[in-house]
């Protein structure tokens, strides 16, 4: 049997060394295949949920599309297909029905130079809407696992096993998987990454050509981290990578020399980032002012705290991608990190007692490890939290970082640990640990967690467990590696659907007929009583849409119906609009109503639609008995119980 295990692992290393070796070229060869052939995880699918139309097929290969991720399938996406019928500006025309900064704002596909920092965009401008999609998607899966695996390169002193751990641990972790198409946060541990990989080559080579590509990576590297524009995330996640650029900058300083050359450099590229962000800001300024002026959600005073629980969640995570029921919010506030907490934190403790090694890298990962770790569980005073930034994330946001930093502190501990515990100690440890983490998860979970999802979960920790405390020993890291890669395919490679092409959109005879509307005479539309996520429907035929999701207030747009700022506090936010045609004011007490912190709904008679400048009105209703003296509404187009109506007489069609 011995000699079995030793010749398929034998085998499986050769495979392995030849995979490494051409890695970048297996990478961009898959990259290269996915795109051609449209593959994507976009749940765009979940759209026959809500419109019925003459397509039947959704176009998934594997899985199944997400409703609960309507922020990708029923926001970014749609607004990103609709930068093709606007040119890609910078400003789009279609978005909210009015010029709208698209850049800062959910970063969509634009035009513009300032696009290097937005390199999975890229597509979108030149391989069409479907192969952009693609490029999107698969892009920074694809480089999030390279940076994920070259910076555990770097942190387990190049034990590839290790490396590919750390990769599949941090690529398919259950959070960035439930939210990889939004709130950049693939884009933030690809460029935060990938910044601390470049400053370590840039220290560890005299050439000066190397060197100048190196720093501009570094630029887009920065550029990309801070334009992601979500500090819940960011702000937390920068003292990881500022520990890990510590380390690396202390690690390597005896190696770094630098000339007036180098020098001179650094001064350029500092100047080019200077410049690209002084432009972004000269562009998108009033943007931003808008963004941290809204009451929702508007400039964050947090101080933490509270989010304990989030240390033992991850092992409950396994079936939010099976199911749904019994969650205490839903399945993507409910994912983290499969951190393998406290596995992480008992190696460190045995290096620094045990074998008595003051390890620089633990060091540089503890300690931002304990300032998130105060902040989640007890906070910080308001004084503490403004200066440290900390005051604009949320805890429960934060916790991605504390999750990462555990993952990092595991995989250095099991690269330097010096030799494995022992079996019974290991064992002991197991299930102690096991029964103390499953039991917490659940008890914060009773509605959702059952007894046999408990035994699964007893069954997975204990071996987990286990093989992390017994690393050193024969076979057990490749034990421990087969048994975590299945486990974070069943927990992360699930959670998205595999699809192939757009054709559930665009196949669409709804789709079809607004954009032949369009082409023959443009205006603007709105989805006339039809809540989220109708109204963004339309944009992915080009149709200018005043009540699409607004990113932002268009304070002087609302302005026109509601001249006191009455209502003000009500439509100053983000917000995704509801629109009701009325005949007249009796029939409704206020214009505007708040129905949640991120929604509200406004009453319109078509005067009002008139003010707006409004063309074209998609809805479900019979709206003919609106109709005025001086505004008519035509029916030029229906299907099922759809409609749109043209509004005639009105200065549209002066």
């Amino acid at each position: 049997m011995q000699k079995i295990l030793d010749n398929i692992i034998g085998k499986t290393e050769k495979i392995g060394e030849i995979i490494y070796k051409y890695r970048y070229y297996i990478a961009i060869t898959i990259f290269i295949l996915c795109v051609f052939f449209e593959v994507s995880g976009s749940s765009i699918g979940a759209w026959n949920d809500f419109v019925k139309t003459n397509v039947t097929e959704d176009g998934v290969i594997f899985g199944k599309s997400r409703g609960i991720r309507s922020d990708e399938w029923a926001v970014l996406t749609p607004m990103s297909f609709s930068q093709k019928f606007d040119g890609f500006k910078y400003f789009s025309n279609l978005v909210r029905g009015g010029s709208t900064d698209v850049f800062i704002v959910y970063g969509l596909p634009t035009l513009n130079l300032m696009e290097i920092f937005r390199p999975f965009q890229i597509g979108y401008l030149f391989l069409g809407l479907a192969k952009g999609l693609s490029f999107f998607w698969c892009g920074r899966f694809i480089a999030l696992f390279l940076v994920s695996f070259e910076l555990g390169m770097i942190i387990t002193n190049k034990n590839k096993l290790l490396s590919l751990v750390q990769a599949i641990l941090v690529t398919l972790s259950p959070m960035i998987q439930w939210w990889f198409a939004v709130n950049g946060v693939a884009e933030i541990f690809i460029f935060g990454q990938l910044a601390v990989i470049l400053l370590y080559k840039y220290m560890n080579t005299d050439s000066l050509k190397k060197r100048i590509l190196y720093l501009l990576g570094l630029i887009i590297c920065a550029g990309g981290y801070i334009l992601v524009f979500y500090p819940a995330w960011q702000i937390p996640m920068i003292y990881v990578f500022l520990g890990l650029a510590v380390w690396t900058i202390i690690s390597n300083i005896k190696n770094c020399k630098i000339n007036r050359k180098d020098i001179i450099s650094i001064i350029v590229a500092i100047l080019i980032f200077a410049v690209c962000m002084v432009y972004v800001l000269v562009n998108s300024i009033d943007t931003i002012k808008a963004v941290m002026g809204t009451v929702y959600p508007g400039a964050r005073m947090e101080t933490g705290g509270n989010v304990q629980n989030s240390f033992t969640q991850y092992v409950m995570n396994i079936f939010l991608p099976t199911k749904d029921i019994g969650l205490n919010t839903n399945s993507c506030e409910e994912a983290t990190m499969f951190t393998l907490f406290p596995m992480g934190i008992i190696i460190a403790s045995i290096i620094f007692l045990k074998d008595k090694k003051k390890d620089l890298g633990l060091i540089c990962l503890l300690i931002p490890y304990m300032f998130l770790g105060i902040w989640c569980i007890w906070g910080f005073p308001e004084i503490i939290a403004k200066l440290t930034l900390m005051s604009n994330s949320q805890a429960p946001r934060s916790v991605i970082a504390l999750g990462f930093l555990e993952i990092l502190i595991l995989i250095r501990g099991l690269s330097i640990i010096k030799e494995p515990i022992k079996r019974i100690p290991s064992i002991l440890i197991s299930i102690i640990t096991t029964v103390w983490i499953v039991g917490l998860a659940e008890r914060n979970n009773p509605l959702y967690i059952t007894k046999k999802m408990t035994i699964a979960m007893g069954i997975m920790c204990v071996y987990l467990f286990y093989f992390i405390l017994r690393y050193k020993a024969k076979y057990a890291k490749y034990l421990f590696t087969a048994g975590i890669t299945f486990v974070m395919i069943m927990t992360g490679a699930t959670v998205n659907p595999i699809r192939s092409s757009t054709d559930v959109i665009y196949d669409s005879e709804i789709i079809k007929e607004v954009q032949k509307i369009n082409e023959k005479e443009q205006g603007k539309w709105i989805v006339e009583s039809l809540g989220f996520p109708y109204g963004n429907y339309l944009l992915m035929a080009g149709a200018a849409t005043i009540n699409s999701t607004n990113t932002y207030p268009d304070i002087e747009k609302w302005h026109k119906l509601d001249e006191e700022a009455k209502y003000e506090d009500i439509y100053n936010r983000y917000a995704h609009i509801i629109m009701s045609l009325k005949g007249s004011e009796d029939e409704y007490e206020n214009k505007f109503e708040l129905v949640h912190p991120d929604t509200f709904l406004v009453n319109v008679n078509l005067q009002d639609l008139q003010d707006l400048d409004v063309k074209y009105i998609f809805t479900v209703n019979d709206l003919e008995k609106y109709q005025t003296e001086n505004i008519k509404l035509d029916l030029i187009y229906s299907y099922e119980n759809y409609k749109v109506y043209k509004i005639c007489g009105s200065k549209n069609d002066k």
